[in-house]
């Protein structure tokens, strides 16, 4: 009788253990972050995961899985459960770019997700040492020109959006530098603020720091709209080249074939969080800009945004294994 009574018992603590299991299951998910830890990318992906698991009734736990700019865990998370259970946080580098960067990317940026918002971006600056005779585009232009061979600029990387941008804009202003290519922005930037190159294009965040020390200047910046951080500084586009609007960007995604009503759901309680008062000051606070766009918005957005990064990595000739 006792056998029986501990064999019951034992049926029953192991259906309660399975039964507990599943809805931890059930009510755990990953948030893939592409980047390493402390990042970014990474820091807002910490703080978006706590208060969009609270929104949704699930535990997100954030993973990182970096590599190739991105594009190890795009790959990862497009094979991944289409079941609301996985997202990740990506940057356009890596979902607009890289596929076109590297030849040995694996995952389709339009088929093989489901885009769930957009949540900021991050204009870039183009500056100058501040021994260079130039404060705008059109003297940088000119200067570029009166120097042919002599200018030099810096970027965190070969394929980096800084080397991109900076490719783009010399395509369509017909002068020649010469690209120097760092390891990561704050190489790059200090050797600007050093003189031993003149010219570079990076995010504000990197660039804050030596444009405060007045070793580097700000000249114009990417994005078609001003900056509140730099209001005095013309966009490109207001220093001459019309429709000049290249920026990085940062959105959530899910595999493709998540359910239109899960997506719609997170969209929805990821717009609340991304408008909050103390969450758009913390983007700002990373010198980027809160931009929310809805699942619909996005989706239309991530093609927009491929095929211009295709274009312009195409007339850039920039090339990665």
């Amino acid at each position: 009788m006792k056998i029986i009574r501990r064999t019951f018992n034992s049926a029953i603590i192991a259906l309660l253990c399975t039964g507990t299991a599943a809805f931890a299951q059930k009510d755990t998910g990953k948030l893939i972050v592409g980047y390493p830890a402390g990042q970014s990318v990474d820091a807002v992906a910490r703080l978006l995961a706590e208060r969009l698991g609270l929104a949704i009734g699930r535990t997100l736990i954030v993973e990182n899985m970096p590599g190739q700019a991105g594009s190890i865990a795009l790959e990862a998370v497009a094979r991944m459960p289409a079941d609301g259970s996985v997202m990740t946080l990506s940057a356009s580098a890596a979902v607009a770019g890289n596929p076109v960067l590297y030849k040995n990317v694996r995952y389709d940026s339009v088929k093989d997700f489901e885009p769930v918002g957009l949540i900021y971006d991050a204009p870039l600056v183009l500056m100058v040492n501040s021994s260079v005779p130039v404060k705008s585009l059109e003297e940088l232009i000119a200067y570029a020109k009166e120097n042919r061979g002599k200018v030099n600029y810096s970027s965190p990387g070969n394929g980096s959006v800084s080397h991109l941008a900076m490719s783009e804009l010399m395509r369509r202003t017909g002068i020649e530098m010469t690209h120097v290519p760092y390891q990561g922005a704050a190489k790059s930037l200090t050797d600007l603020a050093a003189g031993q190159v003149q010219v570079s294009f990076d995010a504000y965040a990197a660039a804050q720091p030596f444009l405060a020390g007045g070793r580097v200047r700000a000249i114009a910046v990417s994005s078609s709209e001003r900056i509140s951080v730099l209001p005095s500084i013309p966009t490109v586009a207001e220093s001459g080249l019309s429709d000049f609007d290249l920026v990085p960007w940062v959105g959530l995604l899910a595999p493709a074939g998540t359910p239109k009503a899960v997506v719609d759901k997170v969209s929805e309680e990821l717009a609340k969080i991304v408008r909050s008062p103390d969450f758009s000051q913390r983007i700002i606070g990373l010198g980027a800009r809160p931009r929310f766009k809805s699942a619909a918005e996005f989706k239309s957005f991530v093609r927009v945004e491929v095929d211009r990064w295709a274009t312009v990595i195409k007339g850039s000739g920039a090339r990665l294994e």
